[in-house]
């Protein structure tokens, strides 16, 4: 049950990341910057690979999503390291 909840939320942050990849996407337009091109390309590797991993078993390792997790912070979005802060906590819960 606890693989379940696990897979469910990596799979949150993954769909997540997309929405912030329509925030970043729409500054785009609006300002031309391309370091919003570079960010968006960023969020979009990310989401793409929570969403083809979210059923291996290193998401069940805390000390793995805790480098997960400060990638998505500093790279991705705030929105996105939420849903993967979860998984951290899940999974260390997990593994007591």
């Amino acid at each position: 049950m606890r693989k379940d909840r696990i897979e469910f939320w990596v799979k949150v942050a993954g769909w997540s990341g997309l929405l912030s990849a329509f925030g970043v996407l729409m500054f785009y337009q609006l300002t031309g910057m391309r370091i919003f091109l570079v960010h968006l390309i960023i969020i979009i590797l990310f989401s793409a690979y929570t969403l083809t991993t979210s059923k291996e078993p290193f998401w069940h390792n805390s000390n793995r999503v805790l480098w997960i997790l400060l990638f998505s912070f500093f790279f991705t979005s705030i929105f996105q390291a939420i849903f993967v802060a979860i998984v951290y906590f899940k999974s260390k819960k997990a593994s007591k």
